[in-house]
């Protein structure tokens, strides 16, 4: 209830209102899931440059330093179709790897929120 009485405060100009209070609310939760988002995905870009920049490139657009090495050749991470993709389909691409291809899985070396910041930074690929 405090929270609440906190919003319902005066001001100058009379009392704020319960939807100004809502929306100062909502601006301030969202500029800090913004911030936390943000580290995530420079997580997710050391981890992509460790670990998958040399087949699938800088932009992820499969055309790293081994891509011409490669047959078949490594995905384009930023394309529609890869991003159409659920985050489950990609988990289990980069945690088991892709039969046929030489994408080995990452299964034990990451952790599960290594995983989560990877793909957060797959999913900044996006065009």
């Amino acid at each position: 209830m405090m929270t609440l009485r906190v919003f319902s405060q005066q001001t100058v100009g009379g009392h704020i209102g319960w939807n100004m209070g809502i929306m100062i609310f909502l601006l301030l939760t969202s500029n800090i899931t913004w911030a936390v988002e943000n580290e995530d995905i420079q997580k997710g870009k050391v981890i992509y440059q460790e670990s998958c920049q040399h087949c699938h490139g800088f932009a992820g657009k499969g055309d790293g330093e081994m891509a011409s090495y490669l047959t078949p050749p490594p995905s384009n991470l930023a394309s529609q179709t890869t991003q159409a993709k659920s985050d489950k389909e990609l988990k289990d691409v980069i945690m088991k790897g892709r039969e046929g291809t030489a994408m080995a899985g990452l299964e034990g070396a990451l952790e599960e929120s290594q995983l989560i910041d990877l793909l957060a930074y797959l999913r900044s690929l996006k065009p």
